[in-house]
């Protein structure tokens, strides 16, 4: 599933400023901060102190300054001037040194082979026009290992959010989304293609909630190796009380078929 109107896509996310931190890391609602935030700690167990690490699609710099904080040497690349410039006032803002950031096109990472003990692309090779080609530029600008996480449509919170509604708001429009999402991903499945797209940023530009094996069959076929996989949150929308559970059952998010059904999925892939 690949997009083709590839200049309108770079010029949209070339200007446009994520401000996850706003939207995710400090969100009012607790469903969405839990669900961000482990997704987050699914990736930084993979980091160790003194790594060279590259956030290849770094938004506005929140992994980039976690994996900072862990001793990692950091470089944060973006294809958006707004979000790089915010990463930067983000390191300042709490004295990191140890990160630096730079505009630069996860399709044409502006790096030679080789160059990175670990790469990690968090949530961003969807939004890309040609997925695949990310995942290539990641693998050849890794010494061995990357950590790459993509949304995945086999979650309750997922139908959600590809039917147009929000996991975390109670209303007639979130819940209504939650059977329309469910009719676009059975159709998505029946039809064979890789996922269902959100769209992104209330304009229409690529951003694919995609089935888990679609990845591990790309993984296959450009000669990779496939680690591990897990589901970045085993997610339930709409009531807040319904954190306990859903922390118990993020307990078992690496085994079995619930590492398949989460709202997004990390990927432990080497050469």
């Amino acid at each position: 599933m690949e997009t083709q109107n590839n200049e309108a896509i770079k010029a949209f996310y070339s200007q446009h400023h994520d401000r996850i931190r706003d939207k995710r890391s400090k969100s009012a609602y607790p469903l969405r901060h839990y669900a961000h935030a482990t997704q987050y700690e699914g990736i930084l167990q993979f980091v160790l102190p003194g790594m060279k690490v590259l956030d290849a699609g770094c938004g506005d710099g929140v992994l980039s300054v976690l994996m900072a904080n862990k001793g990692a040497v950091v470089i944060g690349c973006d294809f958006s001037a707004p979000n790089i410039e915010a990463a930067r006032e983000y390191a300042v803002e709490h004295n990191i040194a140890n990160v630096e950031f730079l505009v630069g096109d996860a399709e044409r990472l502006p790096f030679p082979d080789n160059s990175f003990d670990l790469v990690v692309s968090s949530h961003v090779l969807e939004h890309l026009p040609h997925f695949d080609k990310g995942l290539q530029e990641v693998m050849r600008v890794t010494k061995k290992r990357a950590i790459i996480a993509i949304p995945t449509v086999l979650n309750p919170c997922s139908f959600v959010q590809v039917g147009r509604g929000w996991f975390w708001l109670k209303g007639p429009r979130s819940f209504v989304a939650f059977f329309i999402g469910i009719v676009k991903t059975v159709w998505a499945f029946v039809t064979e293609r890789e996922g269902v797209n959100e769209t992104y940023g209330g304009a229409d530009v690529p951003h694919i909630f995609r089935f888990p094996w679609v990845m591990k069959k790309k993984v296959k076929r450009f000669g990779f190796h496939l680690v591990s996989y897990q589901a970045d949150c085993l997610c339930l929308p709409y009531f807040e009380f319904l954190l306990p559970t859903i922390k118990f059952l993020d307990r078992f998010k690496n085994r079995g078929i619930l590492r398949n059904l989460g709202y997004g999925t990390t990927f432990v892939i080497e050469k």
